[in-house]
C-alpha cells in the first residue's frame, strides 16, 4: 500500500486521485470471504437487471463475479487473490474501453450500497465501506454524459482515438490538428491523450509532439504503448535513443523519475534518488493504481541485474505480484536475474506457459520452484494450439510445453488440444500431439472429433493435409456432428478451391 509521502514523490505520473484502500482492514469485520461473496453476488444480481449498466459488462457475469470477489477480498484486507490471479493492469486501464459517466458510477454505487444493506447489519460499517468506495467509483468515470446508444457502452468508446493515434504515429500534423479542433474533448481523457503523445514520441515527430503538449497533453503520463509496463514519453525517448527529443521533453516539464531510471538501467540516478528519498525503493507507480508496480518491476523489465540487486539491498520487496517478475526475467532468458528473484522469495508457481519453456536451464529452475504450465487452466492450449491472434504453427514450442508437463487432456471451450490444432490447420503441432498419443477420435463436449473440427478451418489452412494426417492416424470419418452431418457431408458443402480434393480424401478413407 502506497504511503502519502510515496504518493507525493511520484504524483506526476497521474493515476486515481482518491485513496486506493480503506483506512483499516474491513475483511474480518465484514465476516470474511463468504460474506464478501454474498455482497458481490447481491451487487451483480442487481446489475443483471439494470438496463443502464448491464450493457457495460460481458455476456456472462459468472467470471466477472469471481474476479470481483477476489478484488474486494483483497481491497478489504484479505488475501491478494485478485493480484495473484486476475490483475494484469490497473483499474483505470482496465476500464478505459468502457463508457462510464458520473451517473453510471452513482448507479453502481447505489447497487453496492443496497447489497451491503441486504448483507450486513452494522450501519456504521456499511457507511464506512460506501464512503471508501464512492471516490474510487467516481474516479473511474471517463465521460461527461451517458452514451446515447447502449451498444456504445463497451469497447466502442476507444474507436474515437483509433484514427488520431494513427495520425500521431505517422506525423500527419494537419489532419490531427483538424480532428482536435473539431472535437474539443478528444484530449480530455488523460490516458488516451498520453497514448497520442507516445505514438508521436516513438517516431520523434517533433511538430506533432509540440502541438500535443501545447494543447495540454501531460508530458509525464505514462502508457503501455511499447511494453506491458507503463513508460513516460521521456523514458520512451531515451530508450529509443532520441537524445535531442529527450532534452526537448525535459524543457517542456518531463520528470526523470525512479521508475524511468530503473527501467533504463541508470544505477547512478537510482542510487541518488533512493539515497535522497528511501521511500522510493518500494513506491508503487500511481498510474498502475491497484497493481503494485514498484521500481523493482521496472528494473526487471529493463533486464538490469545491477539495479535489481541495489534495490534489494536497499529494502525492496517482491510484493504479491512477484510472479510477473519471474515471468519477465525468464522470458528475457536472464538466468542470473531468475536466481536473484527466487532467492528473494519471488513466486514461480503462477508463471504459466511461455517461451521460457524453450530455455532448458530456466525451465528446470522454474519447474523446481513450482512453475506449472497448466496454470491458469486452458491457457497453454490458447497460446500454442488455437491459431488465435495470428498465432503460427509452432511445433517446437508445443513440444517443449509438453516436456514441461502440459496436460493433453486439458479442455478449452469444450475441446481438447488436438481439436484446436486441427481447426487451426497447424500440421506440425498436430503431428506432435499424435506422436504423444492424442486420441484421434476423442470427442469434444459436443461430440465432434478432430476431423470434424478440421473441416471448420479457415481458407488459408491446409485442410486437405490435416485431414490426411488425421485419417492416416485412424480418424473415423463416419462420426456425425450435432446436426447429423458426417465429415463427407460437410466436405461436399465446402466453399473452397480445394473442396473436391478434401471430399475425395475423406471418401477414400
Amino acid at each position: 500500500m502506497i504511503t502519502n509521502k510515496q504518493r507525493n514523490l511520484v504524483a506526476h505520473r497521474g493515476g486515481l486521485k482518491a485513496p486506493l484502500y480503506p483506512r483499516g482492514s474491513l475483511f474480518e469485520r465484514v465476516g470474511g470471504r463468504d460474506i464478501v461473496g454474498e455482497i458481490i453476488d447481491g451487487l451483480y444480481d442487481r446489475i443483471e437487471t439494470d438496463t443502464h449498466l448491464r450493457p457495460m459488462f460481458v455476456r456472462s457475469l459468472e467470471e466477472e463475479r469471481k474476479k470481483q470477489k477476489a478484488f474486494f477480498e483483497e481491497w478489504m484486507g484479505g488475501e491478494p487473490l485478485y493480484t495473484y490471479h486476475y490483475a494484469y493492469s490497473g483499474l483505470l486501464a482496465r476500464h478505459s474501453h468502457i463508457h462510464i459517466s458520473g451517473e453510471s458510477a452513482n448507479r453502481w454505487l447505489s447497487h453496492m450500497k443496497a447489497s451491503l444493506k441486504a448483507t450486513l447489519t452494522n450501519k456504521d460499517l456499511i457507511k464506512e465501506i460506501t464512503e471508501a468506495l464512492r471516490p474510487l467509483a467516481q474516479g473511474l468515470a471517463n465521460e461527461p454524459q451517458d452514451a446515447g446508444n447502449p451498444k456504445h457502452l463497451r469497447c466502442h468508446r476507444v474507436n474515437r482515438w483509433r484514427n488520431p493515434k494513427e495520425l500521431a504515429a505517422k506525423g500527419n500534423l494537419q489532419e490531427l490538428k483538424v480532428m482536435i479542433d473539431s472535437d474539443p474533448l478528444l484530449l480530455s481523457d488523460r490516458r488516451q491523450a498520453a497514448e497520442l503523445l507516445q505514438a508521436a514520441v516513438r517516431r520523434d515527430h517533433r511538430e506533432m509532439i509540440t502541438l500535443l503538449i501545447d494543447r495540454g497533453v501531460d508530458v509525464n503520463i505514462p502508457t503501455g504503448l511499447e511494453v506491458d509496463l507503463l513508460l513516460t514519453p521521456h523514458c520512451l525517448a531515451i530508450w529509443k535513443k532520441h537524445d535531442q527529443l529527450s532534452r526537448y521533453l525535459e524543457s517542456r516539464g518531463a520528470v526523470y523519475d525512479i521508475f524511468s531510471a530503473s527501467f533504463l538501467g541508470d544505477l547512478a540516478a537510482v542510487t541518488t534518488m533512493c539515497g535522497s528519498a528511501p521511500e522510493l525503493v518500494n513506491a508503487s507507480d500511481p498510474a498502475c493504481d491497484f497493481l503494485a508496480i514498484t521500481p523493482l518491476y521496472h528494473a526487471v523489465y529493463g533486464n538490469h541485474c545491477s539495479i535489481v540487486s541495489y534495490l534489494f539491498s536497499s529494502g525492496a520487496q517482491v510484493g504479491p505480484a512477484s510472479t510477473r517478475l519471474v515471468r519477465r526475467a525468464a522470458e528475457n532468458g536472464n538466468v542470473e536475474l531468475v536466481h536473484i528473484l527466487l532467492n528473494k522469495g519471488a513466486d514461480a508457481s503462477r508463471v504459466g506457459p511461455g517461451s521460457w519453456v524453450k530455455n532448458r536451464v530456466i525451465a528446470d529452475i522454474l519447474l523446481e520452484h513450482g512453475a506449472d504450465v497448466n496454470y491458469p487452466a486452458g491457457k497453454w492450449v490458447w497460446v500454442s494450439c488455437t491459431g488465435n491472434n495470428s498465432q503460427r504453427d509452432n511445433p517446437e514450442y508445443l513440444a517443449e510445453l509438453l516436456k514441461c508437463g502440459a496436460d493433453t487432456d486439458t479442455r478449452l471451450r469444450g475441446a481438447l488440444p488436438v481439436h484446436h490444432v486441427a481447426k487451426a490447420g497447424h500440421l506440425g503441432s498436430l503431428k506432435v500431439l499424435l506422436d504423444k498419443g492424442a486420441d484421434v477420435n476423442a470427442p469434444s463436449d459436443s461430440g465432434e472429433t478432430p476431423l470434424l473440427y478440421a473441416l471448420k478451418a479457415g481458407k488459408r489452412a491446409a485442410m486437405n493435409s490435416i485431414c490426411q494426417i488425421l485419417l492416416a492416424a485412424g480418424a473415423d470419418p463416419t462420426v456425425k456432428d450435432a446436426r447429423g452431418r458426417s465429415a463427407q457431408d460437410i466436405a461436399r458443402s465446402l466453399k473452397r478451391t480445394d473442396a473436391r480434393e478434401i471430399a475425395e480424401t475423406i471418401a477414400g478413407a
